[in-house]
Parts: C-alpha cells; structure tokens; sequence
C-alpha cells in the first residue's frame, strides 16, 4: 500500500505533497473537512452549554418542572453569551427556565430578563418538523439517544441530529442526520440522512480505534464530531474513507491517502533451446 502523509493545521491551509498523487476530488475533500471542523467545533461548544446549563434544572420547583415538555436549545448572542432555554411548545413557546452561559468560562446563572420569543419558536418548529422526519428515515424501532443541536443563518435554519454517548457508556458512530429549513422553519428545504450501520466502542484509553466509513469520499460532520469529542477516551481514532485515512495528532489534522498498489508485470519466461 502507497501512502501519501497530508498534514493540516487549524490555521493553516494544505501545507505539503505531490498533487499529481492526490485523488480527484482532493480541494473539495478538503474543504468539506475544514467546513465540517469548524461547524463540529461549534456543537461541542453547544454540547457543552448543555451539560452545564441542565445541571442547574435540579433547582427548579416541582411546578417549574412540570412545564417542560422536552423543547431545549441554546443560541449565542452577540456578546458572547450563550441563551439556553428549556421549554415547551405548542403553537407558542411556554419557558421553563432560560439561563445565561458565559462563552469563556462556562459559568452558568439563570436569568428572568425577556428571552427571544420569535427564534424559541422558530427552533421549536424546526426541531419538531426534522424529529418527526428523523423519526420516519429510522422507524419507529430506533431506540438510540441522539443529541440535537440547531443553528441559523440569515435564510434558513438548520438541525442536526448525532448519537449522544449512551447511558450503558457506549459512544456510537454510522448514522447522523441534517435538515435545512427555510426561514419560517415551516419546510425542509435540504437534507443529508446517513445510516450504514450502528457501531460503538466503550472507553479504553490505551486503545487504538478506527471507524469506518469507506462508502464517503470526505469526513463526514458526525466522524469528525466522533472524534473530536471522544478522543480523550481513546489512545487514538482514525477515520477511514474512501480515498483516506484521517486521525488528529498533536494539535493537527492528518490525512493519508489510500492508492491500491500497482500490479507487478509478470516476467516471460524465456523459451530454453531445443
């Protein structure tokens, strides 16, 4: 087996190798890559606010309580703060509890100022339209804990949905899904659905792990969320891809391309003389 060693920085581009050897697709490839690392690195952030923001649920009044009706998400605002809301909705959104979290530090305080009604509904909206859609490409079968995260840009909202490390200490990779509303959330405009197969690794620190998705030619958003959020519980993760193999290492990305090795020709046998 032929390898070629690319080596990618956070702050740089494709630093060095023989372009003729890269497969075709090789820019695109990379620049999925960075595209999906950076949108990966906002939901561990997201994830984050989670953990820290639903400790603080343990506080509320019984009756507090009862006013959840599972409508979570966070939003940042333009000072930095992350806003998450815990809520219910139905045709308008019913607060629960909204808590204020510190994008450096993480520290967490509730807040009773007045939230933002129209972004908690339209989140609602668009979780409840993409979960009845994720619903529908698993079956009703599925009992796998996803983790949820929403973003939007100035046209359209977006949710994915990624395996959440499991109550029984399984982390699972081979399914993720992602929806593109439009604006109103009202419609799902784009989608990527993906489920090969459910696989999963329990913590071992002195492990090597590799998880496979062969049938993509890039990194897809939950391998690359895979590894950047379980890599403390592993020696290492690779991933591997169709023309790829990609692992991180010392505060860099690394891909390594897979070229099947070439036939050796096959020597005539010279004829002896008669």
């Amino acid at each position: 087996m032929k390898y070629i060693i690319i080596v990618t920085l956070f702050i740089s581009p494709l630093l060095a190798t023989s372009q003729d050897d890269l497969p075709a697709g090789n820019e695109q490839f990379m620049r999925t890559h960075f595209e999906n690392v950076e949108l990966a690195s906002r939901m561990l952030a997201y994830d984050h606010v989670a953990w820290v923001s639903s400790d603080s649920l343990i506080t509320l009044s019984q009756d507090e309580l009862r006013t959840y009706g599972g409508q979570w998400f966070c939003y940042l605002d333009s000072l930095g703060i992350y806003h998450a809301l815990y809520g219910a909705y139905d045709s308008s959104y019913t607060l629960t509890a909204h808590y204020l979290v510190d994008s450096t530090t993480f520290q967490v305080n509730r807040s009773f100022e007045p939230f933002d009604t129209t972004l908690a509904i339209q989140y609602s909206k668009a979780y409840d339209l993409a979960l009845a859609r994720k619903r529908e490409f698993l079956g009703p079968e599925d009992q796998v804990r996803y983790n949820h995260f929403i973003f939007r840009s100035d046209t359209t909202v977006s949710v994915y949905f990624i395996p959440a490390f499991q109550p029984n200490g399984y982390m699972i990779y081979g399914a993720e899904q992602h929806y593109t509303l439009n604006f109103e959330a009202t419609q799902i405009i784009d989608k990527f659905e993906y489920f090969k197969e459910y696989r999963a690794y329990q913590a071992a620190p002195n492990k090597e792990v590799t998880i496979i998705y062969e049938d993509l030619d890039y990194i897809s958003l939950g391998a690359v969320f895979f590894l950047m959020y379980y890599d403390r519980y592993f020696k290492s993760i690779r991933i591997v891809t169709k023309n790829y193999v990609s692992t991180f290492f010392n505060e860099s990305w690394m891909h390594v391309v897979r070229t099947a090795p070439k036939e050796k020709k096959k020597k005539k046998k010279k004829k002896g003389r008669g």
